[in-house]
């Protein structure tokens, strides 16, 4: 079922994935490292090779029944994932868990629009909708796509907590008449260089109107950042990002505001 098995599949050809009983693979580890991203050095924790067995399957799990181009890209860049999960965990201490995870053992969600801050209204407020209206004043401006949810203060970056982490994978825009052709990330009040996102080109050559980042971007525990957007024509913008939101279980008790 090769299908089902494409995360496990690109961990195991990294030594992400070992075979094995969950008894024997509990007490088979990953030892600490620390790897480089954006010229600034993180810790991956030691990590059991039964968590990233969990990992694999419950996102192979939740991405069969998607659009196969998703399953691709979330196998193309599971180690760049997992080791999110080992950032975080450098803190938690208590390992990945998934769906059976309580208290500070992690989980991961997809991306949903309740999660960000609306860029349409105050600050503090959760979209309830990808979709958005572009109008004639936001042409040629920069806007916001992703900003601070938690502060009193608009159109800023997003400190993760301690415990949490975010991984962006790719854009994906189903709207017929895209507004959007560009974007840019700044972390940590540095700005990345501008991204392109022709949808028009996409779309009319494949009908999977995705395109993915250069580079995943992972935005680790403690740090902060932000996407803007450039909308060049008034419409309805339906982009919305493809990527994970690692965070412990005790903070995806509340179905609302996960």
């Amino acid at each position: 079922m090769a299908q089902e098995n494409k995360v496990a599949n690109a961990m195991k050809a990294a030594d992400y994935y070992r075979d094995g009983t969950n008894d024997e693979l509990k007490s088979q580890y990953m030892e600490e490292q620390t790897i480089t991203l954006a010229g600034k050095s993180y810790t991956l924790s030691k990590i059991s090779y039964l968590d990233a067995k969990i990992f694999a399957v419950e996102l192979d799990t939740i991405l069969m029944n998607q659009n196969p181009l998703v399953h691709d890209i979330f196998a193309k860049y599971a180690v760049s994932a997992f080791d999110l999960v080992r950032m975080v965990n450098v803190n938690t201490k208590q390992g990945f868990k998934g769906a059976l995870a309580s208290g500070n053992e992690l989980d991961f969600v997809l991306m949903m629009a309740r999660q960000f801050q609306d860029p349409d209204v105050a600050v503090q407020t959760r979209r309830t909708t990808w979709i958005r209206t572009i109008g004639a004043g936001m042409i040629a401006n920069v806007q916001q796509f992703f900003e601070d949810l938690t502060g009193a203060v608009a159109a800023q970056e997003q400190t993760m907590l301690e415990e949490e982490g975010q991984i962006w994978l790719a854009f994906y825009n189903p709207a017929q008449v895209p507004c959007v052709d560009a974007f840019q990330i700044q972390m940590n009040t540095e700005p990345y260089d501008i991204q392109s996102l022709d949808f028009d080109f996409v779309h009319t050559q494949s009908g999977d109107v995705i395109i993915e980042f250069k580079e995943p971007w992972t935005l680790p525990p403690e740090q902060s950042g932000m996407i803007n957007v450039q909308y060049f024509q008034v419409g309805t913008d339906e982009m919305r990002p493809i990527g994970l939101w690692v965070k412990m279980a005790k903070n995806l008790r509340a179905l609302l505001t996960p």
